[in-house]
Formats: structure tokens, sequence, C-alpha cells
């Protein structure tokens, strides 16, 4: 496209102020890092497959300027950057104007962002051993919090053990929120010595933790009560999971933009008055960065393209009372229509069941619950081998037991309350007649 392009781009989410110089070329590529905070053993890795001058070259962070400016002065150099992530001080530094090139995004950033197969592939299998650590601590928590024991450290320090004991496992991709009642309440929170709240049957739990594997990044939701929840609860958590379904089953044209859809997470709850204050999904990374830019559901972020991953997570938080979120990983998959060519939907990767006690399905469409049972039936064909696997029949017991279909096969479809006054008038009018 051009005679040399070349991508400064930011790398701020990944290591900590560096900023990498990448040719087209591939070399002389340059990480501008404090290189005192870089490990010997990730010194190595990035230059173990060096080819002549095909290495990627450690510069300290502070020379990022002079060595830019010196850069700029080879000929027919351009530098292509992503403004969203660079600085305004080195994006000043590349003139004249004809050298540089701009987009919102570095196309290196947007083209990490699409997964290849064995991206996807792997990131999947991620998912499938971090539903289990997530299982374990659900049975558990079910367990031992009516003793009155657990609380939310506790909670907090046994999945991310039972995470640490899966292949592939490098620690939690962040700090678990792990909250109970009106802790809850406060979207990220995490417990500390001093807030910590002692787990009660008689309130809600929000666990949201995520681990880092070799072959990708977890981030997980789930809200639960041990108890007897109260109507009002169980009519919010049910509303979430409506707009966790319906964006997770709608079907829209390549290239939509997530905040065109983005809606569709909160109108359940926007019919009774509720609502949320954060966003509703960020993509996610493969041994990355949890929150991995710039995918998701905010006005800018890119569209939507297959094989991009992103977190759906509504919610809904009552002040000083309790809090919802429910939260699963999606891959962007091709979708099957009748008519329309090159449209898409998401493929939910997180596979650990939603508490039923908390679903209210009355107030659910046929639609939503024939997704619900689907996914159930597919978390069932992928967990329950793997809880074999891992000899974990208590857990494999507790799954099996929270995925039974809530259609049951062979029973009528729910009615519209349209035909159910067809069905009221057509018996009133027999028993007329009769």
């Amino acid at each position: 496209m051009f005679s040399f392009p070349h991508y400064l781009f930011s790398l701020r989410h990944s290591l900590p102020f560096s900023i990498l110089l990448f040719p087209l070329s591939l070399a002389l590529t340059r990480l501008f890092v404090h290189t005192k905070r870089v490990s010997d053993e990730l010194k190595v890795y990035l230059n173990s497959s060096c080819n002549l001058n095909y290495c990627t070259q450690l510069v300290e962070y502070a020379n990022v300027t002079t060595d830019l400016e010196v850069y700029l002065t080879g000929p027919k150099v351009k530098v292509w950057i992503g403004t969203e992530y660079t600085t305004r001080a080195l994006s000043e530094l590349i003139t004249p104007e004809e050298k540089i090139l701009t987009s919102d995004y570095s196309p290196v950033l947007v083209t990490k962002a699409v997964k290849d197969e064995t991206e996807r592939r792997i990131l999947k299998e991620a998912h499938v051993r971090d539903a289990v650590a997530v299982m374990q601590l659900l049975l558990w928590l079910e367990n031992t919090v009516p003793k009155g024991h657990e609380d939310e450290l506790t909670a907090a320090h046994f999945v991310n053990e039972k995470r640490r004991a899966q292949k592939n496992n490098r620690g939690p991709s962040f700090e678990t929120i792990s909250a109970s009642g009106p802790n809850a309440a406060l979207a990220h929170y995490s417990p500390t010595n001093e807030t910590y709240r002692k787990l009660s049957v008689d309130e809600m739990y929000m666990v949201d933790s995520g681990g880092q594997y070799l072959d990708g990044t977890t981030d997980i939701t789930r809200t639960v009560h041990w108890g007897k929840p109260t109507d009002f609860q169980k009519e919010a958590f049910t509303r979430v999971l409506m707009g966790n379904i319906e964006i997770s089953r709608t079907i829209f044209p390549a290239n939509t933009r997530g905040v065109n859809i983005e809606m569709l997470g909160r109108r359940a709850l926007w019919e009774v008055g509720l609502n949320y204050g954060h966003g509703t999904g960020h993509g996610v990374g493969n041994y990355f960065g949890v929150h991995e830019w710039p995918v998701g559901f905010q006005t800018n972020n890119i569209p939507f393209e297959e094989g991009m991953f992103t977190s759906i997570e509504p919610g809904y938080y009552k002040e000083d009372d309790f809090g919802i979120r429910i939260e699963d990983v999606a891959v962007v998959v091709p979708a099957e229509t009748k008519y329309g060519h090159n449209y898409l939907t998401f493929e939910t990767i997180s596979l650990v069941p939603y508490d039923r006690k908390l679903i209210d399905t009355s107030i659910m469409s046929p639609q939503q619950l024939q997704w619900l049972d689907a996914y159930y039936k597919k978390i069932r064909s992928i967990m329950g081998p793997e809880l074999d696997r891992q000899g974990l029949k208590a857990e494999k017991d507790w799954m099996m037991k929270n995925t039974e279909p809530f259609v049951r096969a062979g029973a009528p479809t729910i009615l519209s309350s349209f035909t159910l006054t067809l069905l009221v008038l057509c018996r009133a009018l027999l028993q007329h007649l009769s």
C-alpha cells in the first residue's frame, strides 16, 4: 500500500509504559521499555527466532523520542499510528505531514483482535478448564456457606487455588471480585481485610473472576443465592439474564458495531425502569489483556468481525442491598440465515450454568428459554467428559442437576397472552353452547 509503512503503537495494556516500532519488513523491530523490568526469560523469548536482523531490539523507554527522530530522517519513511494509543508528544514528532498515517487504532492492534483458527481453538480449551474451577467454587460454597464459616476473601482464595491447579494456568487475570450483599452493589469491589463480609444464605453473592492460561485469558461472572431470594431479586436477575441472552443470540450484519446492539442487553431492564452504570462487554485476548481493546460495545470500539472474542456482561445494582452481574465470553461466528449472507452471531464459550433459583421463567420468551436449554445442552456435552477426565464426580453431579432443561421434551410451547385469551374465549363459548 505504501513504500515503507511502519507501525508505532503503545503496549500500555500488556507491558507497562512500552512503545513498539514495528517495521513492515519485520527487520529491526524496537521495543522501548524499562529494560531492567524485563526478565531474562522474556529477553530470550523475544529473540528465540532471530534470523539475521529479524529480532526484537530492547531499547530504554527514555530513548523513544530521540530514536524516533533519527528514524524519521530515513528516506521514504512513513509511520502509521493509532491515535487512541499513541501519545501526542510522539505523534507530533512525525513530520512533515506526508510521513504520518493515522487511524483510530493501530492496524497491529486491530489485526490482533481477530483470532486465527488456532487461537480460537485454544482459547475455547482454556475456558473449559476454567469452568471446572468455577464449578468447584460454586459447589463448595453451596455446601459450606450454610455452615457459616466462609467469607468473601476465602471464596476468592479458593477459586484462585482451583484455577492454579488447572493445566497451563499462570494465575488470575485480574483481582477477583468476590462480593456479598451490599458489597456486590459496588460493581468493581474487591474484598480486603478491612471490608470483607461473611457469606450468608440470606444474601446474594457475586463472583467476577478470571485466569491467565498459556492458551487463553478468561473472565466470567456468576451471581447466586443460597437461601430464599425475594421476588424483586429474582425478577432483576432474570431480566439481567434476558439481556445476556438477547445479545448472545442476536444475528447481525458483518461490520456492525457493538454500540448498535448494546441496548439489547438493557432492554429487559429498561422495560421496568432498571439499568446499570457500566459497559456491556470488552475484548478478551490469548494469554494477554483481559480487557483487550478495541473490541466491545462502546462508541469507540471497532465493528465486529468473525474471530473476535468479547465479554457480554449486563448487570443490576441496588445500592446498599445487592448486586447482579452475569458475564460470559463469546466468540463472533458466522450465522446461518434464510436469505442474507455475511451475517454474524455470538457463540458463548463460558461454560458454567446460572443459578436456577434466581430464574423466573414466566417472564422469559420461548426463544430465550430455547437458547438457554441449548446452552445447557452444550455445557453438558463439553463439561461432562472434562469433569469425568479430572475425576470430579460431585462436580459433574452438580453440573447435571443445574443444567436440566427448562422446556421439557414434548411439553407444549409457552403460549402468548393473545393465544391464552383466545383459548379462554373458546372454552367459554363451548360451555355456553353446551
